[in-house]
């Protein structure tokens, strides 16, 4: 799995769609309330981990905002190897050992930091819904801008809409042309049947054209 798209890659039109979700983001805080956004899929393979890994490269890179990313799919977590990074040791651990959670930040970028899955558990729905995961989100939300939730895919299991009923907003990305759209409405319901505020959806892999080209294959 390669590094994220944009890293690098200030100019191509991908870069530019990022940006304009990055900005969309920010008009959907206009009253300030959202700090932790939760990004979702409603199957797998649908580009989510790599939407949300750009998103918050642009954020932090062009908008300069202190951005934290927190790998909270802890079934398939893939956010370590978009940043080329090791998961030795990440958030599990850091619960489990209650230390210093600068310990287990990875910076990669002077206002970007990354919080890896750590070693995967038996039991993921007990650590997601944890009051000791929440407290720890709650302390490093007063060191960041923004904090990005990486979950798994909804239609795969529950994990997602646990994180979903303590994250401020949600995005949900869709795979253009690959995503059954009664697939898509059911991730949806769930997310309303928790009270989700969903903030928008990313159409991910739509076809490149001279028309759309700025929506180039993740938005």
């Amino acid at each position: 799995m390669k590094a994220c798209t944009v890293r690098g890659d200030q100019n191509l039109p991908v870069t530019e769609a990022y940006r304009k979700i990055s900005t969309n983001i920010q008009f959907a805080n206009i009253d300030g309330n959202i700090q932790t956004i939760m990004m979702t899929s409603s199957l797998q393979n649908e580009g989510k981990t790599t939407t949300i890994c750009n998103i918050a490269s642009v954020m932090s890179n062009d908008l300069n905002k202190k951005i934290l990313l927190i790998d909270l799919d802890l079934r398939k977590p893939a956010v370590h190897k978009h940043f080329n990074l090791s998961n030795r040791i990440g958030l599990t651990d850091l619960l489990f050992n209650k230390d210093n959670y600068e310990e287990y930040i990875n910076t990669v970028s002077p206002r970007l930091d990354v919080l890896t899955s750590g070693k995967l558990p038996s039991k993921t729905s007990e650590i997601l819904n944890s009051n000791s995961l929440k407290e720890v989100i709650r302390k490093l939300s007063y060191h960041y801008d923004y904090i990005f939730f990486d979950t798994p895919p909804i239609a795969s299991v529950s994990d997602a809409v646990t994180v979903a009923t303590y994250a401020d907003a949600v995005i949900l990305t869709v795979a253009y042309s690959e995503t059954e759209a009664e697939i898509a409405k059911k991730s949806i319901d769930s997310l309303r049947q928790v009270n989700a505020n969903i903030i928008g959806a990313i159409f991910n892999k739509v076809p490149v054209t001279k028309q759309n080209k700025y929506y180039y294959n993740y938005y």
